[in-house]
């Protein structure tokens, strides 16, 4: 049975976990319909709590799977998919529009990449594998999270977010590059959180490649987040009527 749902981005099997995606979104988006905000604040700090536990099981999991080169040290929360996890817990349970604005564009989009371009062995797996269920399940869950502070109305997309959220982006990316060095020097000599260290797609080489400095680099990746972010505001004004 696991060799028929095989997950390759773009195939059958990965378009069917996209579709559930979104039919979880309106599933939920339904349910909630005429629900208070405090009630739809205390669906989503479970969610995002739940999303987390997954995350711990996930990683702890993979310890069991033959043949995956499993390094503690290496599946510590500091990968941005992971960090925005945390996030998404403290922006349910505080709605501070920076904090949902984050996890909005820069959470969707880093868990829709991570299905987009899979490394580390998760290129092609069967769902219904630790692998499978643990990666393509926890980042499906975030996908539909992050989105859900829209949907649900808990954030309307505007450009006063806009700043703030990239302020708070590069204060990860420094305090992760800071973790990366420290770990390095200790005990996990390949550590690579969120690519600060090193470029290991052909996107991220592209950029590197631009400016060659270790962290520093990813600070070229700001002007696509500003424009996905734009296009996201736009687009919800369009399909608000705004």
């Amino acid at each position: 049975m696991e060799e028929k749902y095989i997950v390759k981005a773009g195939n059958k099997t990965w378009w069917s976990l996209i579709a559930t995606v979104i039919l979880l979104i309106l599933i939920i988006k339904s349910v909630f319909r005429n629900s208070s905000l405090e009630t739809i604040r205390i669906f989503m700090i479970c969610f995002s709590a739940f999303n987390l536990i997954y995350l711990f099981i996930y990683k702890k999991s993979l310890g069991k799977v033959k043949g995956y080169n499993y390094n503690w040290a290496n599946e510590l929360p500091f990968y941005l998919c992971n960090v925005g996890s945390i996030v998404s817990l403290f922006a349910s349970l505080t709605l501070n529009p920076v904090l949902m604005a984050f996890c909005f564009v820069e959470g969707t989009f880093g868990a829709l990449l991570a299905y987009l371009m899979p490394d580390g062995g998760f290129e092609r797996v069967s769902f219904f594998s630790i692998m499978g269920l643990g990666f393509y399940g926890y980042h499906g869950l975030l996908m539909v999270i992050n989105m859900l502070y829209v949907v649900l109305g808990l954030y309307v997309p505007s450009f006063a977010e806009l700043l703030p959220m990239l302020l708070l982006n590069s204060l990860i990316l420094l305090l992760v590059h800071f973790i990366n060095i420290t770990l390095r020097k200790t005990i996990h000599p390949k550590a690579n959180y969120i690519y600060t260290v090193e470029a290991t797609n052909f996107i991220l080489k592209k950029f590197y490649n631009l400016f060659p400095v270790k962290c520093l680099y990813l600070f070229l990746t700001y002007p696509l987040v500003v424009v996905l972010y734009a296009a996201l505001v736009f687009a919800y004004r369009l399909l608000a009527g705004i």
